[in-house]
């Protein structure tokens, strides 16, 4: 059994949306042999692929925080200061991670309170 180790990826290292050539057809040989290994690992229904970007610089000392309003139904995704979750006692459930040649990285995360999630 693997153990896994999650490092902290600086959404900043991340293109500008303006810069990431978008998911298209040319796309579809590797989205396919990543299926298939979902498949193998029977994970299909429990990751997908996100395109990789960024719209702003986020600090060293921040990371993205996913929170939910269920009256209003709206999903944020917001830079947070890290020393804001350790005052909390939050430990964010990762949702987003990149690849590099050492493994994976947080890219996001989710605040995981009581019911599972943290609904405002």
């Amino acid at each position: 059994m693997s153990t896994v180790v999650l490092d902290v990826m600086q959404w900043s290292q991340l293109d500008h949306i303006a810069d990431v050539r978008p998911i298209d057809d040319s796309d579809a040989e590797c989205l396919e042999e990543i299926r298939l290994v979902l498949a193998k690992h029977k994970c299909l229904d429990r990751f997908g692929v996100t395109l990789l970007h960024s719209h702003f610089d986020v600090a060293d000392d921040e990371m993205m925080l996913e929170t939910t309003d269920l009256e209003r139904r709206e999903h944020l995704v917001r830079p947070v200061k890290r020393s804001w979750l350790q005052d909390r006692g939050v430990t964010a459930q990762t949702t987003v991670v990149s690849f590099d040649a050492h493994g994976y990285n947080q890219n996001c995360g989710c605040d995981p309170r009581a019911s599972g999630h943290h609904h405002k």
